[in-house]
């Protein structure tokens, strides 16, 4: 006989009947008998159960264990446990028929693997087929909290099922849930009710006669999205699933709105392996009272071709500068300036990375005809690369290629070389270095004829710390503090070099002479702070202030402001709920503030207010941004506001409400900007999905 060497404890019954040899322990070959725990999760996938049967021992309690030899027939009755590593079934009688491989466990049956139970009054099951019945059984699965009750559940197949007057609820306490006459489920495609009801809190609410619905990713129509707003009027939003297969697959959209047009659009998603994966997006947008076809376009694309060998493609298209301004809800879609599509191929070494990329930009503010376009850019970087003892070598060398719609293009090579020596010692820490630049291009501003800049500069730092620990810690809350005094003193120079042949493209090619010292003092708070989960340090405040002096500007006159603005940051967080975040720049000379933005989050078990303002003195331009929520029972309530104070008007208003048992939720929100106004109302079912109206 097969199985595996299992430990049975005997115990006699409470009237005290069995003698002394019916409570000893002893080993038996009776390994088949745990096959009777398949109603358990691992019982229902077959083969990661029957790999576990094979290693792992089982205990068997009963009250009286017999063994037919002749009809090879194993019997435990009375108070029967089987426990197998975190698998424990319960049964009044268990009979295992070990040649036919028929088992049969009944009264009050109980199995629970880790969190998930069945109960039942009978369950029988054949080893060889692996089929089985369940009556009156309830199944739990703590995963996706799923709960199914049926007269007779039955296991046709590894993967096929049938439940005869049955349910189906992810709800603990039945506030809703789905009643069929018949279910029958296939694992590896759909599951089909006949009869069925949705009811809740214990009403049907509507009936069909037959319902198909997805067990796993397969294809099909998705839940319909409906709304209404002023601009737009009526709209619904359709989409259709297609699993091509288990790594790829498709998603149809169609997007209707009664005032504005129709849009079409596809999405397709792929994952040819863990590093390989991408997704490609398209859609159209037939508008009615214009002649323009509006498009947007998105592909993206990583590749890990090796652990030092990797690309990334990451391209957004759209027809026009307004297609974000007039078809997107979402006011971070709506305001952005700029849409950047981005490739690029990148192998690294230990201290050395090569870069060749591409970049495109679209203006969104005008017409992209003559935005610099970088097609393509071969970038060189070396990094604290070890020369000789304390120096290091750092090296940035870039090749690109740059176009435009309207104008000439222009091709730039720069190199940029510096040493970096790192000195310590007597609690300072003294880090000079000095470079060499060379840019050269293959026309100037204003000719076809080739032109060169060329520089060297040099510059140090000097910072020390200081700090003292206070307080110890303690069993709960904050314990020990670390204050500590950072000051750092820098020096840069880069003489005034001639660049005014040189043409306008990005940052590299616009260099300001520099000769200046600058002065910072950074106090910062750090606390090791003891919770629940353990001991984190944190940095409770962080307080900068810093300025600079030029010494080129200093030599021009009595009228010279060689001070630059005094900058000044805090940042202030308690363990669990207040953030504090601020920054602001001071001209010492006009006594005034030039630019400043103050952010406070507070954040609770019960509510959670955060107000973020901004500052810039020219041009002119404040903003304020305030939100908060609150929890109310099973209510969330909450509002976010957008204010332009320079312009007194508000941009934004955005207020939701939304109610979450335990399984099913609806909420409804409300938004409102200049000529626009939208409402959307949703329901949601846990298990099932989403309605939006």
């Amino acid at each position: 006989m097969n199985g595996n060497t299992l430990l049975l404890r005997k115990r006699g019954l409470r009237r005290g009947c069995l003698g002394p040899k019916m409570r000893e322990e002893r080993k038996v070959r009776i390994g088949p008998l745990i096959l009777l725990a398949f109603v358990s999760v691992a019982a229902w996938h077959p083969v990661a159960g029957q790999e576990l049967l094979k290693k792992v021992p089982v205990s068997v309690k009963a009250d009286k264990l017999d063994y037919d030899r002749t009809n090879d027939v194993y019997v435990a009755a009375g108070h029967v446990q089987i426990e197998q590593e975190g698998l424990r079934l319960e049964a009044e009688r268990v009979v295992l028929n070990n040649r036919t491989g028929e088992a049969v466990a009944e009264g009050k049956v109980h199995l629970r693997d880790k969190a998930d139970v069945v109960r039942a009054e009978r369950l029988e099951i054949n080893i060889n087929t692996k089929a089985g019945i369940i009556y009156n059984g309830d199944l739990f699965m703590s995963k996706d909290n799923y709960h199914l009750k049926g007269e007779k559940i039955e296991r046709l197949s590894e993967t096929r099922y049938r439940v005869e007057q049955g349910t189906f609820t992810t709800c603990d306490e039945g506030e809703w849930y789905l009643k069929a006459r018949e279910i029958n489920v296939d694992m590896d495609r759909y599951a089909t009710g006949k009869g069925v009801s949705f009811n809740m809190t214990g009403l049907p609410v509507f009936y069909t006669p037959y319902l198909v619905f997805p067990v796993r990713r397969q294809t099909g129509l998705l839940i319909p999205e409906a709304g209404f707003s002023n601009r737009d009027g009526f709209l619904m939003k359709n989409s259709f699933f297609w699993a091509l297969s288990d790594h790829r697959d498709m998603t149809f959209y169609s997007d209707y709105r009664r005032k504005i047009g129709h849009g079409a659009g596809i999405e397709y998603r792929y994952a040819n392996s863990r590093d390989s994966e991408g997704k490609v997006f398209y859609n159209y947008f037939d508008t009615f009272d214009l002649t323009v076809r509006r498009w947007e376009f998105t592909f993206q694309h990583h590749e890990e071709f090796a652990e030092d060998l990797s690309a990334r493609i990451d391209i957004n298209l759209v027809s026009d500068e307004s297609y974000f301004r007039d078809l997107e809800r979402k006011l971070e879609l709506r305001s952005r300036p700029y849409l950047d599509s981005n490739a690029f191929y990148v192998e690294r070494w230990d201290t050395a990375a090569l870069y060749l990329a591409g970049q495109y930009s679209t203006d969104l503010t005008q017409e992209n005809k003559t935005t610099i376009q970088k097609l393509p850019e071969l970038r060189y970087t070396i990094f604290e690369e070890k020369i000789a003892g304390p120096v290091h070598l750092n090296f940035e060398g870039s090749a690109v290629n740059f176009t435009r719609q309207e104008g000439e293009g222009v091709q730039r090579a720069d190199f940029n070389p510096r040493l970096v020596a790192a000195l310590a010692g007597g609690g300072l820490s003294f880090t000079p270095f000095a470079g060499a630049r060379a840019t050269f291009y293959d026309r100037s501003a204003t000719t076809t004829e080739p032109t060169e800049r060329k520089y060297t500069y040099a510059g140090a730092d000097l910072n020390s710390r200081f700090s003292r620990v206070f307080g110890k810690d303690v069993e709960r809350g904050i314990g020990r503090v670390r204050h500590s005094i950072e000051p750092t003193i820098s020096y840069r120079y880069i003489p005034r070099v001639e660049q005014g042949s040189l043409p306008p493209l990005d940052s590299v090619d616009m260099v300001d002479p520099q000769n200046f010292v600058s002065f910072s003092l950074i106090n910062r708070l750090t606390a090791r702070y003891k919770d629940a989960k353990g001991f984190r340090t944190y940095d409770v405040m962080v307080f900068k202030v810093a300025q600079s002096y030029d010494l080129n500007e200093a030599k021009t006159g009595p009228a010279a402001e060689p001070r630059s603005l005094i900058q000044g940051e805090l940042y202030f967080k308690t363990p669990t709920m207040f953030t504090l975040a601020a920054s602001g720049n001071y001209n010492t000379y006009s006594g005034r503030l030039a630019s400043s933005s103050e952010s406070i989050a507070v954040k609770g078990d019960a509510a959670q207010v955060d107000i973020s303002h901004q500052y810039l003195r020219d041009p002119r331009t404040q903003f304020i941004i305030a939100g908060a929520g609150f929890k109310l029972g099973k209510w969330d309530l909450g509002g976010q506001i957008w204010h332009d104070v320079e312009n007194r008007k508000t941009t934004q208003e955005e207020y939701k409400a939304h109610y979450g048992s335990q399984c099913w939720g609806l909420g409804l929100s409300y938004i409102t900007k200049p000529g626009e106004t939208q409402y959307l109302f949703t329901f949601e079912l846990k298990g099932l999905g989403t309605v939006k109206f």
